[in-house]
């Protein structure tokens, strides 16, 4: 009898030891969120023909105004508006004119004015991207 009762405590504590040893599942119950970031909707055209583009982030609104950026280099009249951004209550029209040699000045220019609510108008001519924003 004492030594069935050794061989089944010997039994019991290795059970236990062998159940301790056992992996956990481990479940990640965090759900994962996309963020698209920021959405424009845009009106552009190409020498006067309009168009209309939604964008879904920042990637896709620099890949659009690299797009306009090299359509005004082959000869093309660009413009678009971000029409996402309010128009101001000031009834003056305000107009800027930039003019660059490098496409990624002019490029970075757009984008600002664009940002700022005003319609960028860009050209090239003679080596230089003539950008022109208005803003009414």
């Amino acid at each position: 009898m004492k030594r069935n009762m050794i061989s089944v405590a010997l039994f019991a504590m290795l059970a236990t030891m062998a159940v301790g040893c056992q992996k956990e599942n481990y479940v990640d119950s965090q759900s994962t969120v996309a963020s698209v970031g920021s959405v424009r909707t845009v009106l552009y055209t190409i020498n006067g023909v309009e168009h209309l583009v939604t964008l879904y982030g920042d990637e896709e609104w620099d890949a659009f105004v690299d797009s306009m950026m090299s359509l005004a280099q082959q000869g093309y009249n660009v413009s678009f508006v971000n029409q996402n951004v309010a128009a101001s209550g000031v009834a003056t029209k305000d107009v800027q004119t930039f003019t660059t040699p490098s496409q990624e000045e002019a490029k970075a220019w757009s984008k600002e004015k664009a940002e700022q609510g005003y319609t960028v108008s860009t050209t090239y001519k003679d080596g230089l991207y003539i950008c022109v924003a208005v803003r009414k």
